[in-house]
């Protein structure tokens, strides 16, 4: 009673993240409790077949034997930041990590240790797992940008046609992009600042308000006329040369991508390596195989 009780309420608390069209529907209600383990190692480690064993393995992530409460987290994606998005406040997500791990414990833990145990998992069975999407504990393992490639990407803009500027219109999409934006924006003034370039319409700084009376003229040195130390010192104090960095976007093409296939044939596939499924930000990273087209062509959120 009390835990149905917990889950109802729950329910109210934590708003479900989806991406509002008939799939995510569907898939909720086709997805039965028993379920879980199965679309788990499918949307998040793209493995189809699997054993008790293997399942309690790839999750045992530091090798000692055991599920403890860090690990049972983690399977369900617990403090991922889309789990966490959907937590009210720090004490109401606190109150869900501790529902879950308890919940597990209560169905697998057999001799009350705190942990779980591969003779425990392999008794209760995978089926035992329950699903906890209502709470927002939706299993992500993987970054924010990986986890919208895999369950946004490839779903909805999986062909030529579906990654059309035309095409990037549901709200994930103008939520991850309107994220890019922020990030892009942030690291343009960070550049900015550096550079010591005013936006426009912001007022200079202190510093550069020095009025006539406190510029001191420095003597003349060496003068080239030998006469010249005689004569009054109308010369005025020389003004640094500034130079401006022209933006890269503002380069002539030619320049710009220069090099950029042949660097970016050395470069991993799309999805592979270090980089993984990160947002191309140079030329080169734009020439990877297997880069979307969205990035190789679209230029900016606000052009659509």
């Amino acid at each position: 009673m009390k835990l149905a009780t917990f889950v109802s309420v729950a329910g109210g608390i934590f708003a479900v993240y989806g991406h509002g069209g008939d799939h995510e529907d569907i898939l909720q209600k086709a997805e039965s409790t028993e379920q879980y383990a199965a679309r788990h190692m499918a949307s998040e480690h793209h493995i189809d077949s699997f054993d008790s064993a293997s399942f309690f393995q790839l999750h045992d992530l530091n090798r000692n034997g055991f599920w403890e409460r860090e690990e049972i987290e983690a399977i369900y994606g617990v403090h991922h930041v889309y789990s966490q998005k959907k937590s009210k406040d720090e004490e109401a997500h606190q109150q869900k990590a501790d529902h879950i791990v308890n919940t597990i414990l209560s169905l697998m833990d057999v001799n009350k240790d705190g942990k779980i145990s591969l003779e425990e998992f392999e008794k209760a069975g995978l089926d035992s797992l329950p699903n906890f999407n209502s709470l927002g504990a939706e299993g992500h393992h993987y970054d924010v940008e990986s986890e919208f490639f895999l369950h946004h990407e490839e779903i909805y803009h999986a062909t030529p046609e579906s990654q059309t500027d035309d095409s990037y219109t549901h709200p994930e999409d103008i939520e991850h992009f309107a994220e890019h934006e922020a990030i892009e924006a942030e690291e343009e003034r960070r550049e900015r600042v550096y550079q010591g370039i005013r936006e426009e319409g912001e007022a200079p700084s202190p510093s550069h308000n020095t009025s006539e009376e406190n510029v001191e003229i420095p003597p003349a040195v060496n003068p080239d006329h030998p006469h010249d130390d005689q004569a009054a010192f109308n010369a005025q104090p020389v003004k640094p040369k500034i130079e401006r960095v022209v933006p890269s976007e503002k380069l002539d093409p030619s320049v710009r991508f220069a090099g950029a296939r042949e660097e970016g044939e050395q470069k991993p596939d799309w999805g592979q390596g270090p980089e993984g499924y990160r947002r191309p930000k140079s030329p080169a990273d734009k020439m990877r195989r297997n880069v979307p087209y969205k990035y190789k062509f679209r230029r900016s959120w606000g052009d659509f």
